[in-house]
């Protein structure tokens, strides 16, 4: 074992949101975290964010208030950045401000802390909630490109995220998105009150907004069918307008129980640039638990679902409503889909393997 294989490496980790409240935090390095300990890895979490201004955050409207709260943070940030010379690497998620420019990384390059960036989605892009138009400026997207140029290494959660940084960066590693499969593993669920198939969905208020487009196809299944019910857990309520459902707020402690009630797990997504950047992570933890899912023919998508033997791709609304209808007639054809995805995540997408992944990626970013 060479000396850096040996020796204890402390990340400081700059997250744009508090710890265990984000998917796309919590499905990449926070859940790695036993296993990087093992490796004698050990990492310090700072966050943005805290819980008064996320909620903030997703109010329409509270313009000065969201101003002032951001103006705080960011000094606070400015403390976690000059913390990062007692590191021996900066692992930075998105980007170390959730606002402004690149200048923050510009001080961790001057200060010639190893850096290795990080991102899951097409960030190079603008997507901004309706809660936040005013503010969609203030991301300024284009420093993602800056970033990854600033960056001593970076980690990427797909094969079309890679294209596009390594226009800026040589040392691009792909990492997926990963599933803790002993803590995600299949449930077996009580007798239904209702008897209905279950269709859920579940997600972050910031991607929410793709399933309430989604409503009409959503709608028409219900106009043909009354033996469904439409289930959504997330830490919003949906704003449909047609359609019954039952809503689940979500929790870390009772996430896998939750989606574990769900019979068929659906990810419906705009065909589009932004989306191709997306790491199907819902499909991955419907898939983990054993439950079949319908997701959109697109993007990473087609990396995981294999048409027919472990999922469905699904293009127009036809098609929805065809494995829609395919999956709730017959049971044996969920449950055999449900274990071939289960087998997939195991072998190709789990913590551990991700984990080692990424253990390799700080390493050499340290010998750099």
């Amino acid at each position: 074992m060479s000396s850096i294989e040996s020796k204890k490496i402390h990340i400081c980790a700059l997250m744009p949101y508090p710890y265990d409240t984000t998917p796309s935090q919590r499905f990449r390095i926070e859940q790695w975290e036993s296993f990087l300990n093992e490796e004698d890895i050990f990492i310090d979490y700072y966050s943005f964010t805290d819980e008064d201004l996320n909620t903030t955050l997703h109010k329409k409207g509270h313009t000065f208030s969201k101003v002032t709260k951001l103006s705080v943070s960011l000094l606070k940030r400015l403390s976690h950045v000059f913390s990062t010379r007692k590191y021996d690497v900066v692992f930075v998620h998105r980007g170390i401000s959730i606002v402004g420019p690149s200048i923050l990384e510009r001080i961790v390059k001057m200060m010639n802390v190893p850096m290795i960036y990080d991102f899951d989605d097409s960030i190079f892009m603008a997507d901004t909630s309706n809660a936040n138009k005013l503010f969609g400026w203030t991301k300024f997207v284009g420093k993602v490109k800056k970033i990854c140029s600033l960056s001593t290494s970076i980690t990427v959660g797909n094969t079309y995220l890679e294209d596009y940084a390594r226009k800026y960066n040589n040392n691009v590693f792909v990492v997926p998105t990963s599933i803790d499969t002993l803590r995600y593993k299949p449930i077996k669920n009580d007798a239904k009150e209702n008897g209905k198939v279950i269709i859920g969905w579940t997600g972050s208020s910031t991607s929410q907004y793709h399933l309430e487009a989604f409503e009409p196809t959503l709608a028409e299944l219900l106009k043909r069918r009354d033996d469904v019910e439409i289930r959504v857990i997330s830490n919003r309520e949906p704003s449909f307008e047609e359609i019954p459902y039952s809503w689940r707020e979500w929790s870390p402690e009772g996430e896998v129980k939750e989606i574990s009630e769900i019979e068929i797990g659906i990810m419906p997504t705009p065909d589009n640039e932004w989306s191709r950047g997306k790491c199907a992570l819902k499909a991955l933890q419907y898939m983990s638990l054993g439950i079949p899912a319908v997701c959109t023919d697109m993007g990473a998508n087609r990396d995981l679902i294999e048409q027919g033997e472990n999922g469905f791709l699904a293009k127009t609304q036809e098609d929805w409503l065809k494995y829609f209808d395919l999956l709730i007639e017959d049971i044996e054809l969920r449950k055999k889909l449900g274990d071939e995805a289960r087998r997939t995540v195991v072998d190709n997408y789990s913590m551990k393997k991700c984990a080692e992944l990424f253990a390799d990626v700080v390493r050499e970013t340290i010998k750099r």
